[in-house]
């Protein structure tokens, strides 16, 4: 695709000396160069007039602080650009242009990409202010597993460049005179050049070599060393300087200061010494190139340091530490080397540099990076559930749903609403954005394909009316945004308030499918007056979930010291407002007569914590039989696998119910709500005991009528199982009918 009638606005902290500032300023002047539309919004800088000369329009724009009143500032700023400039395509360069872009994204139409020159802090919630965008360029290999380790960033929207360099601009033909007469250098001494931001995190290289300055002055005494660039610690090198001159005993050191004839200083260069950008236009150059940062030391660059220099953007990023002892060792044997070693060092330099690292090249990376985002922008699917708040069953419930659909296609782009988006990240290898922030759920949700409301029992008021308008609210946004909407293996109800029920109603009427775990949900819609043309009956996709072998079950087993023959009694409890006050004495009398009536060994298994497991050891400790608790969350195969493995279950959390109808356990329900009886009673188990008027001889008596008809309710089990599996993976078959439709 052709996007040159598309216009990009690249958005940057400043235009200032530094690799980043480069990077944008020659991007911008190359794309302009071949006919593309580029606007630059930035703190301004002295690499203004280059934009001006290349007749490419500039805003001002306070983006390089959080300072309350810039970034509200900046923010208005950049909405009044985007909206009269008609901006297509919007190019953040740095943590605080993307963060003020991302907050425009949702409620503008334009495309919006990013580039990731630097790592940054994720700690103290740093992490949550940066925004890669739909897409995001990342200048190195190492900067690439760190958006996928750190942000979970998909490496499918994670492009890959270098730092361009115009070989025209940097060539070892460049006429730098005049900076011998500027700073009154003599053409014949040798000249170490370094060049770099004069900042606290950049500059520890510039003081380096000033240190090591006299033992370079006995060694090669006509050596003159130039350091370019300003900072914060521009003055503390000053003093440094002033006191390392007076020691030598002339002028050996000069500072340049900040400058935008880079490509002069580094021509005039016997010796340059840098990372990054500045390092590879001094490669431009055909000169000698010792790659030295705060980041690390690589060295004098040759054949031997290509793939590291190239892995980390010869940022030395993770490499072992710069000193002054290393610098002073390499120095010399540069200094020391004959003209032909020199000669070979620059020229394989400059090679390097146009083979892989043009401006052309550059621009063409980001030019695919522009066509692919305004192209596939899109979003398969927004999920939406009761995800990241370490609730097995609906942990459990997520895995499957992502099973079947990945089924479907296994490039399906899904982003999941979570609590913790980190954790369903590394849980689930699913982009996630947090579930409360709207703005970024509005635009998701505006690009997507189809939006799911996704399994367990979302539309009840039992729990609370709050949690009920949250998901309606998503319900109505996606409506509104003429995005399709699925409920998917949704259990409906109880609606208890009349307000609810009819709110309920009105999300529902021309949603585009339906589909529910179990009849009696089927039953709830009818009762609502829900005119939704496409109803089915499927199943809980977590049927379907894969159960772990026999050796990662028994490895857990033995981890709690439960012998692998014990006759297992299970048991899922959750606390609830209605249960009967002594429920916790209850039922630990009700455990022990089972345990000395049939001979279990109980062993409770928390579906979420800590609220399960709490309860689990309050009842625990008033068994005269002692029992077994999980003490922490176990994945969901190996909890089937576990479930699996016992005699019966006492089982109130509903997930627990389908992780025994799983594995093919009788179960004993513990009801709290209507869902656990319709479940029941779907896949043919049994009836359940009601928590709020539980007894201890009930809880036996239903024991005992279970064991009587043991084996039939394990062959009903086994033969409703593969019906409830194929009806589990019928839902992800209609979701992907949904997509497609919608692709037209």
């Amino acid at each position: 695709m052709d996007i040159k009638n598309k216009k990009i606005l690249m958005t940057l902290m400043r235009l200032e000396i530094g690799g980043a500032e480069t990077h944008v300023l020659e991007l911008s002047l190359e794309l302009a160069r071949q006919g593309y539309q580029v606007v630059v919004a930035s703190g301004g800088g002295v690499y203004e007039k280059h934009l001006e000369e290349a007749d490419i329009k500039h805003y001002r724009v306070p983006m390089y602080t959080k300072s309350p009143g810039k970034v509200i500032k900046s923010l208005w700023a950049l909405r009044q650009i985007i909206q009269k400039e008609k901006i297509d395509i919007v190019h953040a360069h740095g943590r605080i242009p993307a963060f003020l872009c991302g907050l425009l994204h949702p409620f503008m139409s334009f495309t919006f990409v990013t580039t990731a020159h630097w790592v940054f802090r994720t700690t103290h919630g740093f992490k949550y202010l940066s925004n890669w965008g739909e897409k995001v360029m990342s200048v190195s290999e190492d900067i690439k597993t760190y958006l996928i380790e750190n942000y979970g960033t998909d490496s499918k929207d994670i492009y890959l460049t270098i730092n361009g360099i115009d070989t025209e601009k940097f060539s070892p033909n460049v006429d730098y005179s005049s900076l011998l007469q500027e700073f009154s250098l003599k053409k014949e001494s040798k000249k170490i050049v370094y060049i770099s931001r004069m900042d606290e995190d950049r500059a520890l290289v510039a003081f380096h070599l000033v240190e090591i300055a006299p033992k370079i002055n006995e060694a090669f005494p006509h050596t003159d060393i130039v350091i370019v660039g300003s900072g914060n610690v521009f003055d503390k090198l000053q003093a440094l300087t002033d006191k390392i001159n007076d020691q030598i005993g002339r002028p050996m050191i000069t500072l340049a200061g900040g400058r935008t004839d880079i490509d002069r200083f580094a021509a005039m260069a016997d010796l340059f010494i840098g990372v990054s950008r500045s390092a590879l236009e001094a490669m431009a150059c055909a000169k000698p190139v010792i790659v030295a940062g705060n980041e690390g030391y690589l060295g004098i660059f040759d054949e031997s340091k290509l793939q590291v220099g190239i892995d980390t953007n010869f940022c030395c990023r993770g490499l072992e530490a710069s000193t002054s002892q290393q610098l002073f060792a390499d120095v010399q044997k540069v200094l020391s080397a004959d003209e032909a070693q020199t000669e070979k060092w620059g020229t394989y330099s400059r090679q390097i540099i146009c083979q892989y690292y043009s401006v052309s090249k550059m621009m063409a990376d980001n030019v695919a990076m522009y066509c692919d985002a305004v192209n596939h922008k899109s979003w398969d699917a927004v999920i939406s559930g009761y995800y990241g708040y370490k609730n097995s069953g609906d942990e459990a419930l997520l895995s499957a749903m992502l099973t079947h659909l990945r089924a479907e296609n296994p490039d399906m782009k899904l982003c999941v609403l979570s609590k913790n988006p980190a954790e369903t990240i590394q849980t689930h290898g699913v982009y996630s954005i947090n579930r409360f922030c709207y703005g970024r759920i509005r635009k998701v949700i505006k690009d997507a394909k189809l939006f799911i409301s996704g399994g367990g029992s979302l539309l009840q008021d039992v729990t609370s009316s709050r949690s009920l308008r949250y998901y309606l609210f998503l319900i109505n946004m996606a409506k509104k945004a003429h995005t399709p909407v699925m409920l998917y293996a949704n259990g409906i109800g109880p609606i208890q308030k009349e307000k609810n029920r009819l709110a309920v109603k009105n999300a529902l009427e021309n949603v585009e499918t339906i589909t529910l775990r179990e009849t009696a949900s089927l039953e709830e819609l009818t009762n609502l007056g829900v005119a939704c043309e496409h109803i089915i009956v499927t199943a809980d996709p977590a049927l379907t979930l894969p159960v772990a072998d026999d050796a990662a079950v028994q490895q857990v087993l033995q981890q709690l010291g439960i012998d692998k023959y014990a006759k297992i009694l299970g048991i899922a409890i959750r606390p609830w407002k209605n249960s009967r006050p002594d429920f916790d004495r209850v039922m630990a009398e009700g455990i022990d007569l089972l345990c000395k009536i049939y001979g279990f060994t109980p062993v409770f298994i928390p579906m979420k914590y800590p609220e399960d497991y709490d309860l689990s050891c309050k009842i625990e400790a008033q068994m005269t039989c002692g029992g077994y608790i999980l003490s922490e969350s176990l994945p969901a195969s190996v909890m089937i696998g576990l479930v699996g493995s016992m005699e019966i279950v006492l089982a109130e959390r509903l997930h627990s119910l389908i992780y025994a109808a799983n594995g093919l356990v009788p179960t004993v329900g513990l009801s709290y709500d209507t869902k656990v009886d319709a479940f029941m009673e779907y896949i043919g188990m049994g009836t359940a005991i009601s928590v709020d008027t539980l007894e201890c001889q009930k809880l036996v008596e239903t024991v005992d009528m279970v064991y009587k008809d043991y084996s039939a309710i394990k062959q009903r089990l086994m033969d409703k199982k593969t019906e409830l599996m194929r009806l589990a993976e019928e839902n992800a078959h209609i979701a992907y009918k949904l997509m497609e439709q919608a692709n037209g």
